[in-house]
């Protein structure tokens, strides 16, 4: 799905730049929304609210530091401080969705966004064969160690690639292109075949390194017109598609061992990794088998993880991530092009979910469980504890794209 051009709204900038800014006039913060309809206003503002407070609670600008849980940590608390480097890389799609809502927007967010597309620099490994992004931050750029893992590595080249599709720094794109190298590097070269999961554990190769990788080759195809992308998109895609598939439901296993057993875990975001680059190879190729796959697989995602409860007047979702579940919510949209008609319950229940969860934001931030909520304390007051950036970041995403769906996408 291509971007409608925004309209322009340079006079608002200013006005824009007031949110979250303790003394600036709340009557200007309504210019930040013009051009938008009412609905993808309204949720843009969710999405800029919830990502102002991942800014507040997690973020640390003088170091590109990010905090992985909120109320903050460090390691007296014998617990996880800083962000590993798949949680950061949502932070920083967050304020991608955001930068691609308008003009307007994108330059509210610009400043930011771009320091933590910069931040990534603390989580490059100290290594020359590869540009390649380590699990773990190190105090000093370019000198992480430890295990590089493929998936991981597939969101830090994709968050490069959006940063060059929204900032337009050709810096970006060669980025996104190195580390996309380290990524294939990761196939398995015997009669089994597929991208491992990591470099240093090369027992696996699971659906998460395979089918986000075959989108992503597909856009660097799009990107830079170089063919070898397209057939590895294909290969990669192929593979997953033979290997790791349900024949039941078109719905996604996590793994296959070495061995060629398989753990059949599902998780929103495989089956939505896949979905978008089915479309994503229809829209390359014109193979309607591609379409069709998808078609397949969303439906069999919305009956596996959408179900009919008491009390409610639609579908209660039954995942609690946030983040997985943005990247079936993103395919659902790409594949609304196509099939508006068979795509619209599965979005419609998707927005019904998170309008629910939005009801129960506390101190700015809301639950992971979209259903459930937050968990209470004796007297039935809402308690954050370990809330993780992952899922807050994803968050502000989910409405995000909510938003560029009512803008952009829906008639």
């Amino acid at each position: 799905m291509k971007k409608i051009v925004a309209l322009l709204l340079s006079a608002c900038f200013v006005a824009a730049a007031c949110v979250g800014i303790v003394g600036c006039d709340p009557a200007e913060e309504k210019n930040m929304y013009d051009g938008l309809n009412e609905t993808a206003a309204m949720y843009a503002e969710r999405a800029v609210q919830l990502n102002e407070s991942v800014r507040e609670k997690y973020w640390l600008d003088v170091t590109l530091f990010m905090y992985h849980y909120y109320p903050n940590m460090d390691a007296s608390d014998g617990d996880l401080s800083t962000a590993y480097c798949w949680p950061y890389t949502e932070t920083v799609a967050a304020n991608w969705r955001i930068a691609t809502l308008s003009d307007t927007l994108n330059e509210y967010v610009a400043d930011y966004y771009r320091d933590t597309v910069e931040g990534f620099e603390y989580y490059r490994g100290f290594r020359t064969d590869y540009t390649t992004y380590c699990s773990s931050r190190a105090t000093t750029v370019g000198m992480a160690g430890g295990d590089f893992y493929y998936d991981d590595n597939v969101w830090v080249s994709r968050e490069f690639l959006n940063a060059y599709e929204e900032l337009g720094d050709e810096d970006y794109l060669e980025k996104s292109v190195a580390v996309a190298e380290f990524v294939y590097s990761g196939w398995a070269n015997d009669s089994l075949g597929g991208i491992y999961w990591c470099e240093q554990d090369k027992n696996s190769r699971n659906t998460c390194s395979n089918a986000p990788a075959s989108l992503l080759f597909a856009r660097l195809y799009e990107a830079t017109g170089e063919e070898v992308w397209l057939e590895r998109a294909k290969q990669v895609y192929q593979w997953t598609y033979d290997t790791l598939r349900d024949p039941s439901d078109n719905v996604y296993w996590d793994n296959i061992s070495n061995s060629g057993s398989i753990t059949t875990w599902k998780f929103t975001y495989n089956t939505g990794s896949m979905i978008a680059a089915g479309v994503k190879l229809y829209e390359i190729t014109q193979e309607s088998s591609y379409l069709d796959q998808a078609k397949a697989s969303a439906a069999g995602a919305y009956s596996y993880w959408f179900k009919e409860r008491e009390g409610y007047d639609y579908r209660v979702i039954d995942s609690v991530n946030p983040w997985f579940n943005v990247l079936l919510f993103d395919a659902w949209v790409e594949l609304y092009e196509y099939d508006p008609e068979g795509t619209l319950p599965y979005i419609e229940a998707y927005e019904a979910n998170l309008n629910h969860a939005y009801s129960m934001l506390h101190d700015g931030l809301m639950p992971s469980d979209w259903v459930n909520g937050w968990s209470k304390d004796e007297n039935g007051a809402p308690v954050i504890s370990k809330a993780n950036v992952l899922d807050m970041a994803a968050n502000a995403e989910n409405f995000g794209t909510l938003a560029y769906f009512y803008q952009y996408v829906k008639e």
